[in-house]
C-alpha cells in the first residue's frame, strides 16, 4: 500500500510518527512485563485478585477462577505476555508490518481490558474515574491504534483524518471519553472527594519517598477544598469533550486536555505506578496526550518537505518538537539540531 503524504513542517505529528511512538510504548510495556516480579505467582494472583475485589460478584468469581488457572504456570504465561507486547511494538516501528501489528494489538488490548483491567473498572465505584485511568489504558491503546491505522488517505487538517476512524468519529470518541469520565467521577452514591483521595491513596504503597510526599500533599489539598474541587474537575472534563467535538477553540481545549492529562498522570496515577515496580504499562496519561495530538489542527504552511522525509525513527525528538508546536514559546534563541 502506498502512503500519500501532505506537506508538513518539521516537528509536526504525522501518522507514521504516531505509529512509531505507539510502538515504543508497546515495547516499553513488554519491557515492564520482563521485571522479575512478573514471573511470580503473586503477580497473577494479586493483579486479578485486586480487579476481582472491585467488581460485581459474577465478574469477580470469573477473575478469581482465571487467576487459579494461570498461577501454576505464571512464568510461562508471562513469557507469552511479554513476547506478544514486544512483537506488537516492533511491528509498529517497522513500516511494512504496521497493519499486522495493529491487528494483533486490537485483539490483545480487548483481552487485557476485559480481563487484566476488569473492563477498565467501569463496573467498580472508584476505578472508573479518569483519575484511575478511565476507561482503562488497554482500551485507549486500541483507540489510538485505530487512529494510527494506515488508510492511504492524505493527512489533511489533522492526523486523525488519515486514520481508520477519520476525524469526525475520532472527535466523537474523544467526547465520549471525556464526558464519560466526568459522569463516572460523580456517579450517584459516591462522594467525589472520596473518589479523588482514594485513587491517590491506592498508589502510595511502593512508591519512592518523594512521590509519596507529593501524594500526601495532593490528598491534603483535595481534602481542604472538598467536593467542589472534584466537581470542578468533572466540569472541565465535560467542557474539553464538548468543545473539541464542536470544534470550538480546538487548540485551546486540546492544550487544556494535554495539561490535565499530564497532571492526572503524575499526581493521581503516579506515572502509571512504574516507579513502584509492579506496573505493566505507563498508564492512560500518555495515550490521552497522543489522542489529543492526533486531533490538533495543523498550521497552514507553504511548501514544506513531505512527511516521509521527517525522521520518523526518532520518536523522542519528534515528541519534543510536537509539544513545542502545541505549546509554542514566545522567543527561542535557536533551533535544536
Amino acid at each position: 500500500m502506498r502512503f500519500r503524504s501532505s506537506p508538513a513542517a518539521s516537528g509536526r505529528l504525522t501518522q507514521r510518527r504516531l505509529q512509531v511512538v505507539l510502538g515504543v510504548i508497546w515495547l516499553f510495556d513488554g519491557g515492564l512485563q520482563l521485571q522479575p516480579y512478573m514471573f511470580s505467582k503473586a503477580f497473577v494472583t494479586q493483579l486479578l485478585g485486586m480487579q476481582a475485589m472491585f467488581q460485581p460478584r459474577l465478574v469477580g468469581v470469573e477473575l478469581e477462577d482465571l487467576a487459579q488457572f494461570l498461577a501454576p504456570h505464571a512464568a510461562a504465561w508471562n513469557v507469552v505476555f511479554a513476547t506478544t507486547q514486544l512483537a506488537i511494538g516492533a511491528g509498529l516501528v517497522f513500516r511494512r508490518t504496521v497493519q499486522v501489528a495493529l491487528i494483533g494489538s486490537f485483539g490483545w488490548a480487548v483481552g487485557v481490558w476485559a480481563v487484566g483491567e476488569g473492563l477498565g473498572g467501569l463496573l467498580a465505584p472508584v476505578m472508573g474515574s479518569i483519575l484511575a485511568g478511565f476507561p482503562g489504558p488497554a482500551l485507549l491503546y486500541g483507540i489510538v491504534g485505530l487512529v494510527a491505522w494506515p488508510t492511504g488517505r492524505s493527512e489533511q487538517e489533522t492526523v486523525a483524518s488519515a486514520g481508520l476512524l477519520g476525524e469526525p468519529w475520532t472527535r466523537r470518541i474523544w467526547a465520549v471519553l471525556w464526558i464519560g469520565a466526568a459522569v463516572e467521577q460523580v456517579r450517584p452514591g459516591l462522594s467525589p472527594m472520596a473518589v479523588t483521595t482514594s485513587v491517590i491513596a491506592m498508589n502510595i504503597p511502593g512508591e519512592p519517598s518523594w512521590l509519596v510526599q507529593l501524594d500526601k500533599l495532593a490528598i491534603t489539598f483535595t481534602k481542604s477544598f472538598g467536593d467542589p474541587l472534584a466537581l470542578l474537575l468533572a466540569l472541565a472534563e465535560v467542557t474539553v469533550g464538548i468543545m473539541v467535538l464542536r470544534q470550538h477553540q480546538v487548540k485551546t481545549f486540546l492544550r487544556v486536555a494535554i495539561v490535565l492529562s499530564c497532571l492526572v498522570w503524575v499526581i493521581w496515577q503516579n506515572f502509571g505506578d512504574i516507579l513502584a515496580g509492579g506496573a505493566t504499562d505507563p498508564g492512560a496519561g500518555p495515550l490521552y496526550v497522543l489522542l489529543a495530538l492526533s486531533l490538533y489542527p495543523r498550521r497552514s504552511t507553504g511548501s514544506g518537505s513531505p512527511e516521509g522525509s521527517s525522521p520518523a525513527h526518532e520518536p523522542s525528538t519528534a515528541l519534543l518538537e510536537l509539544l513545542g508546536e502545541v505549546f509554542p514559546e514566545r522567543s527561542r534563541p535557536g533551533r535544536l539540531r
